[in-house]
């Protein structure tokens, strides 16, 4: 069996941990029915005791490494413009929606606020710095600001985090077991639960309109962004500004608040920010990616005209350029 060892900062004497985590373990595990600890090494322990000891006692381990989602390596302004328009739940399980990012603030509504309220993007960044830096942070207005439920809930959209539960709650990433600092033995993951779950959804009824209008009878029509001609089936109708932050005026301007991007990165490439358009209707890319098939790409891209631009929709391109682009 391979394992990985880490020495605490401080010891756990038997005291500190709650007689009820020990007697409530199952059978198979360190502690014996009086709570009392078995001779011997490499017991298994519960999820729910292991869980509940890292809220408690994760600190005493510094030097542990975490395995962190690559999206929590990016800074916190990229993390949520990712996040613009979607709902995010917070631990209590009230919803919160980004409407904006605009440094140093981020605009948020809530149920109370629909019209959002301002939250300083220093704030999500000390939590993200902490995740980083510890794989744990605590979500109390002491420790993360005074808007910790949503700061708590943008930190839950990362992959592998989740809250280890307390009070104050910590959130948390995986620790690194020995499965994944070696290629040997590598274990064999499975999941058991339901594979399918039942979801409700909008359905965009104005999105047939937008299709015919932008395509009409071809069979095929050039993209955007790149110029390149496509057929249809592969060219999506790409809304210039984010269609979740659009008001009910600007999704019923169908002539102008949407044009054709192709599935082959410009879509998403536009989606996320990594390329805009300027009040020149041109092309522009982040400087963020310097090398490698993706700056390759950018760089294609950088400086083209953009097929769709024009005065009745530069509004809609001016927004995603000042919201969405990377810079």
């Amino acid at each position: 069996m391979r394992t990985s060892y880490r020495e605490a900062s401080e010891p756990v004497p038997l005291s500190d941990i709650p007689e009820a985590w020990r007697t409530d373990h199952s059978p198979n595990g360190p502690f014996k029915q009086d709570g009392g600890v078995k001779q011997g090494y490499l017991f298994p322990v519960d999820d729910s005791f292991a869980n509940r000891f890292i809220v408690w006692f994760g600190g005493r381990f510094p030097d542990a490494p975490v395995v962190l989602p690559a999206e929590a390596n990016d800074s916190a302004i990229e993390l949520l413009r990712r996040l613009l328009g979607q709902d995010i739940a917070t631990l209590q399980g009230r919803h919160n929606r980004i409407l904006d990012v605009q440094p140093p603030h981020v605009l948020v509504a809530t149920e109370r606020s629909p019209d959002g309220q301002q939250v300083p993007i220093a704030d999500v960044q000390t939590a993200l710095d902490a995740l980083r830096t510890t794989g744990r942070v605590a979500i109390d207005p002491n420790t993360v600001g005074y808007r910790s439920s949503f700061i708590g809930a943008v930190l839950l959209t990362l992959p592998g985090v989740a809250s280890l539960g307390g009070t104050p709650p910590v959130i948390a990433v995986r620790p690194l077991s020995a499965s994944d600092t070696t290629t040997e033995y590598k274990e064999t993951f499975t999941y058991e639960g339901d594979l399918s779950r039942p979801v409700t959804s909008e359905q965009r009824r104005e999105q047939s309109a937008l299709r015919r209008l932008l395509f009409g009878s071809a069979a095929t029509a050039a993209c955007a962004l790149c110029g390149e001609t496509y057929p249809v089936r592969f060219l999506v109708t790409a809304h210039i500004k984010m269609r979740s932050l659009c008001s009910d005026e600007e999704r019923r301007d169908l002539a102008h608040v949407a044009m054709p991007a192709c599935q082959f990165g410009c879509d998403v490439l536009y989606e996320t920010g990594y390329i805009a358009v300027n009040q020149d209707g041109k092309i522009v890319a982040t400087a963020s990616e310097t090398d490698g098939l993706l700056a390759g790409q950018l760089s294609r891209l950088a400086g083209r005209p953009c097929l769709s631009f024009t005065e009745d929709n530069r509004r809609y391109f001016e927004w995603h350029y000042a919201v969405k682009f990377r810079g």
